[in-house]
């Protein structure tokens, strides 16, 4: 599964105060997972990675010390990156990847959450040319993070959750004939969730049963990649063989 990241840019990011250090993909040797403290989250969005950041730059950091958020959605935010040094485990900032999942207290993680974090790691081993160690916060420092859910998770691997939503089949089904730019069907949705889970988010507004602008711009991602699918120049469809091939590539058999 290919990883679709909310730059900081699209969030909301402030300026950094100051400037954290470059670290090339070679010296990354860990994904570190954590979560947010003693308190539940209840909301998503971009008012994760913002309250994050507010909080960091109150203690004088240069903004948010992850590399990466992850909302209870399974939308991925843009913190330090790829290549910037993070501030989320001491002595273990150049070497790891650090991830948050935002929970808090005995709150259990989203399977959208597990699949994006899953995701991510999958694309940090591609990034590094090898395996990463996979690690809970408690592993490089004395602390309760990640939880007991999320450490749970991280010790058994990271598998990814097991897909029990009827309305997203394991198998690639067929499109429907309503399923088109500007109409209202039950299918959109799907449509909209096989674009982020293939990395051709995020999809503003979603899901719903709006086949709208921004589906049509994730659709227009898709065909950017995959041009033997597009019809025309601006075909805003997604069309039965994209779908196919769609469904394909975001885990489909």
């Amino acid at each position: 599964m290919s990883v679709s990241i909310v730059s900081r840019k699209t969030w909301g990011a402030k300026p950094w105060n100051g400037a954290p250090a470059n670290v090339p993909m070679a010296k990354r040797t860990e994904f570190f997972v954590h979560y947010d403290g003693g308190n539940p989250i209840d909301y998503t969005g971009a008012k994760v990675p913002r309250a994050i950041e507010q909080s960091h730059l109150g203690q004088g950091w240069a903004g948010v010390g992850y590399n990466f958020v992850i909302d209870q959605d399974g939308t991925i935010f843009e913190g330090r990156g790829w290549t910037l040094q993070g501030a989320h485990c001491p002595n273990h900032n150049v070497t790891g990847i650090g991830v948050q999942i935002a929970i808090g207290g005995n709150q259990k993680p989203s399977d959208k959450a597990l699949t994006a974090a899953r995701a991510l790691y999958d694309e940090a081993c591609r990034r590094a040319g090898r395996p990463l160690a996979k690690r809970g916060h408690k592993d490089g420092f004395a602390t309760a993070c990640p939880g007991d859910h999320l450490y749970a998770w991280v010790k058994d691997g990271m598998p990814v959750p097991k897909d029990t939503n009827p309305e997203t089949p394991s198998r690639i089904v067929p499109l429907a004939a309503g399923v088109k730019p500007g109409a209202h069907h039950k299918q959109v949705k799907e449509l909209q969730q096989l674009l982020v889970k293939a990395g051709y988010g995020p999809i503003p507004g979603a899901p719903s049963d709006f086949y709208g602008t921004e589906t049509q711009r994730a659709v227009a991602r898709f065909h950017d990649r995959n041009p033997k699918y597009r019809a025309g120049l601006h075909d805003p469809r997604i069309g039965p063989k994209g779908f196919t091939a769609l469904q394909k590539q975001a885990g489909r058999r």
